[in-house]
């Protein structure tokens, strides 16, 4: 028969205490993050990386200002696992405001407007241009300096365009990205953090 712990510590009780991933600045860069977003503190967020009001970074995730800016608007998701990168200057990675932003996904220095909706899964390279309220299918890959147009589904290896999306469901993908955005800040009250 095996035992499973209610809590992990009991069974291994020298990691009672959470441990945290960096939060590091590169060179003379970093991290600006709103006192009103929530980073996991399984997060990895280096050098110049700037984190908007309410937005969130979950468990595995890793922003890396390194080589290039990274800016992730208000309000916006960045799920478990996912990669944030930009190689060089001319391409930073840009994610608007109000944006989800699958587990799993890798984003190299890409802009992606607001009311985005990235798959699980997706890949996005250098240079694509996602526009305002697109949404991209799970597992869909975007090839370099891809433009991509606002408000419209997209989906496959490499990514095409199905359909234009109605009002009603970029509205949708709003207000999944404002509800994600109040369960946070609900958890950082849970937590204790300002």
């Amino acid at each position: 028969m095996f035992y499973i712990p209610l809590h992990y510590n009991e069974l291994r009780p020298e990691f009672s205490e959470v441990v945290t991933m960096p939060i590091l600045p590169f060179g003379d860069k970093n991290p600006k993050i709103d006192a009103k977003a929530y980073i996991s503190p399984q997060a990895t967020i280096v050098g110049d990386v700037e984190i908007g009001e309410g937005a969130s970074v979950w468990p595995g995730a890793v922003i890396r200002g390194d080589q290039a800016s990274v800016r992730i608007g208000e309000n916006t998701c960045i799920q478990d696992s996912v990669v944030v990168h930009a190689h060089t200057d001319d391409n930073p990675a840009i994610i608007g405001n109000l944006s989800v932003v699958g587990s799993a996904s890798v984003i190299h220095g890409v802009y992606i407007g607001d009311s985005a909706n990235i798959g699980e899964g997706c890949v996005v390279f250098d240079g694509a241009t996602l526009g305002e309220g697109i949404m991209l299918a799970p597992g869909s890959i975007v090839p370099p300096n891809i433009v991509i147009p606002p408000r419209s589904l997209n989906s496959g290896v490499p990514a095409s365009q199905i359909r234009e999306l109605s009002r009603e469901e970029v509205e949708k993908q709003t207000l999944r990205a404002e509800a994600i955005a109040q369960v946070f800040q609900m958890l950082k009250r849970w937590q204790g953090a300002p």
